[in-house]
């Protein structure tokens, strides 16, 4: 079930966070900064990596117990039960800004100013702090290893998305940010799907054979026990004639 709650919070600091954008508070980054083969290449490669990374993670770190909890994963569900759709194309959209705005926009422009254009600097910490934003899986799922997945992943994108800030601008990185997300809560939600339509042809199949079985097993014992009757009468005939 939705929580409107949330959703309205993360609005709420969205506009909060976009306000000072009007007054040209650090808005050399919000557009595209330097723009050439090695940028586009980097854009490109970083992307696919971080896809790659996401589908490697939900086909070895995923078992059927943990797709059982991540279900109950807002976007997951929406997608599962084909409802709240509101989730998918607005308000995760509206959480992907929110997060540039927070970790790229104003936490990389603000370590600038202090560290004096010390890029790789700048980027690990944004990225570590990015990372550590992803700390509130605990409270949702209170499972070690899907934390764990989502402190390491964001870290790297974190990475990732810091060299796009500086490079592509602000409205780059919320585009990158949106599609390896959705991308990845995507590829949980056919995986999930695949694992339930197995289970279904499996009970069914346990269950034809079952009705199979019980239907025939009568009329097998009955076989069994009239072959067995007649072996038992001949050999006693055979004995005593």
């Amino acid at each position: 079930m939705i929580n409107i709650k949330k959703y309205i919070i993360i609005c709420i600091i969205t506009i909060i966070l976009t306000i000072p954008k009007f007054f040209r508070v650090f808005i050399e980054y919000f557009l595209i900064s330097v723009i050439n083969l090695v940028s586009i290449v980097i854009l490109v490669f970083g992307i696919s990596s971080l896809l790659l990374i996401g589908i490697l993670i939900e086909v070895f770190a995923y078992n059927n117990h943990l797709f059982e909890i991540i279900q109950n994963h807002d976007v997951i569900n929406a997608l599962i039960h084909k409802n709240n759709r509101l989730i998918v194309w607005i308000f995760f959209s509206i959480t992907m800004i929110m997060e540039e705005l927070i970790f790229r926009y104003y936490s990389i422009s603000i370590l600038n100013s202090y560290l004096n254009s010390q890029y790789f600097l700048i980027i690990l910490i944004s990225s570590i702090t990015f990372s550590l934003y992803h700390i509130h899986i605990w409270f949702s799922f209170k499972n070690l290893k899907i934390l764990f997945i989502n402190l390491i992943h964001p870290f790297l994108m974190g990475l990732y998305l810091g060299f796009i800030f500086f490079s592509l601008g602000f409205i780059s990185c919320v585009i990158a940010h949106y599609t390896i997300a959705f991308f990845m809560h995507y590829n949980l939600y056919r995986r999930y799907y695949k694992n339930q339509t197995k289970n279904k042809i499996l009970k069914k199949k346990n269950y034809l054979f079952l009705k199979s079985f019980l239907s025939t097993f009568p009329i097998e014992v009955s076989g069994i026990s009239f072959r067995i009757s007649m072996n038992f009468g001949i050999l006693y005939l055979a004995r005593f004639s």
